[in-house]
């Protein structure tokens, strides 16, 4: 089983048949366009906008030509209650659709903006590095940085307020403290601007005018993860990317994300996706966080929708 729920950060080129899922997903498009299709009609999604979806509800996309996204994949009881207790009662006081009370699991669209998304990706970085199969302080951890994303995100679900709103309160810890660090920012648009390179701390923190130890502190105070921790994600990323666009052997793909031995490679990647590489390029999709089958899949083979 997913568990509670799973992040999982994408890059796409090329489009994505009709699949749907056994859990409900949230997507937050980070950088790009791209066209999705679903039962509720044809949409375009640009950097700022977010899409969430019910579980079997299909949809396909066709990025513009480029799209990076978070996806937040989680039980859909889970998910409506949680809203529940982070909205105001009244409908009225939430964006049309987006009320628990109303929403009937189909497609719905609202856009926070590219800032409030820039704001969460470190908390989607932090959720995504820990296990979604782990022990109870992986599972503490999920859920404290999962409230602290909702907190944040309420404003930008709801109409004009006419009171104080209710917002659930968050775990206080340090997951769940997120400050902007402009540093570490360079530094990961640095390691995401040239993933082959054979990065070391030291490289990069000179490249950032910080000593080793000041950019591990402070990349860790805006990411949860040290610098290359977060290279190695940002690397699996773009192999995924490559091994479901591409015809190259694994070891080419692994070479141009940077790492020499495919083994690693393979690692990492299993580590996320619960598949070796070989067989996600086999059968890229359906996937739900590499560990259930979309609802379209059977006997191995996926169900496409026909239009």
């Amino acid at each position: 089983m997913l568990g509670p729920l799973a992040v999982i950060e994408s890059v796409r080129t090329r489009p994505v048949a009709p699949v749907a899922f056994a859990h409900a997903k949230i997507v937050h498009v980070m950088a790009g366009r791209s066209r999705v299709r679903t039962p509720a009609g044809e949409r375009l999604l640009t950097a700022g906008d977010v899409m969430v979806l019910g579980r079997g509800v299909w949809c396909e996309a066709v990025p513009s030509p480029r799209v990076r996204a978070w996806t937040i994949y989680l039980d859909q009881e889970f998910m409506v209650r949680h809203m529940t207790w982070a909205l105001p009662a009244e409908p009225e006081r939430v964006l049309p659709g987006l009320h628990p009370a109303e929403w009937d699991g189909g497609a719905v669209f609202f856009r926070p903006g590219e800032e409030m998304l820039t704001r969460l990706e470190p908390l989607w970085r932090r959720m995504s590095v820990l296990p979604h199969r782990g022990g109870p302080d992986a599972a503490a951890g999920l859920m404290a940085l999962f409230a602290q994303a909702v907190e944040l995100t309420v404003p930008a679900l709801l109409t004009v307020p006419s009171g104080p709103v209710p917002i659930i309160s968050h775990a206080v810890s340090r997951l769940s403290q997120v400050p902007v660090v402009p540093e570490a920012e360079r530094a990961a648009a640095l390691l995401r601007a040239d993933l082959s390179r054979a990065w070391t701390v030291g490289e990069l923190a000179r490249a950032v005018a910080l000593s080793t130890s000041q950019l591990t502190r402070r990349f860790c105070e805006g990411y949860g993860v040290p610098p290359m921790r977060w290279l190695i994600e940002a690397r699996t990323t773009e192999f995924a990317r490559l091994i479901e666009e591409t015809a190259l052997p694994v070891d080419a793909v692994a070479r141009q994300v940077g790492w020499a031995d495919r083994r690693v490679a393979a690692a990492w990647f299993r580590r996320r996706f619960g598949v070796s590489p070989t067989r996600f390029r086999r059968h890229p999709a359906p996937v739900c966080a590499g560990e259930s089958p979309c609802v379209l899949c059977r006997n191995g083979q996926c169900v496409r929708v026909v239009s």
